[in-house]
């Protein structure tokens, strides 16, 4: 096994960019166990699989027009579904974008095409931003499970609802 003898240098722009991209890939995942606790239709969860973020979000909105969940757990996933498609939307625009530096040389500005062959939109973006998008998906992952649960498993008998975070709770080290 040969190893670099030169260390490298890290680089927090492209970490962040990582950790923008995993909490994506998070996401999604997700949105596929907010499906199923949801959706107990097995066509409908096996046309889920390999499906990107918007069209997961469009399951689960379909999934809740079926009528079987309380109004307040259609509120609340509502909600979460909301959260998500914001997210879903910064996301893309971290992960598909073209960096530069911006002009004043301390962060980085994203270029996105708008069409083919129209140009870019140009948008600033920095570290603590990327950095504060991940920590937002971490928190509302951890939403959606808690929704997802009290809309169906918590109904079971024997089974509790999970009840909301408190402020100053944690979630993976994120404080809410």
């Amino acid at each position: 096994m040969t190893t670099d003898a030169t260390p490298r240098e890290r680089n927090p722009f492209l970490e962040a960019v990582g950790r923008v991209t995993i909490a994506g890939a998070e996401l999604d995942l997700a949105l596929r166990h907010l499906l199923g606790s949801i959706a107990h239709e097995p066509t409908l969860l096996m046309y889920a699989n390999n499906q990107n973020t918007s069209k997961l979000i469009e399951l689960c909105k379909l999934a809740l027009t079926v009528g079987h969940l309380a109004p307040e757990d259609v509120t609340e996933i509502s909600a979460c579904l909301a959260r998500a498609d914001r997210c879903r939307d910064r996301r893309n625009t971290i992960v598909h974008a073209i960096y530069a530096p911006d002009e004043s040389d301390v962060g980085m500005e994203a270029m996105n095409p708008v069409r083919k062959n129209l140009g870019y939109r140009v948008s600033s973006i920095s570290v603590e931003e990327m950095e504060a998008l991940a920590d937002e998906v971490t928190v509302l992952r951890d939403d959606m499970f808690r929704v997802g649960w009290n809309a169906s498993a918590a109904k079971m008998p024997g089974m509790a609802p999970i009840p909301p975070r408190k402020p100053g709770d944690t979630v993976n080290g994120v404080p809410t």
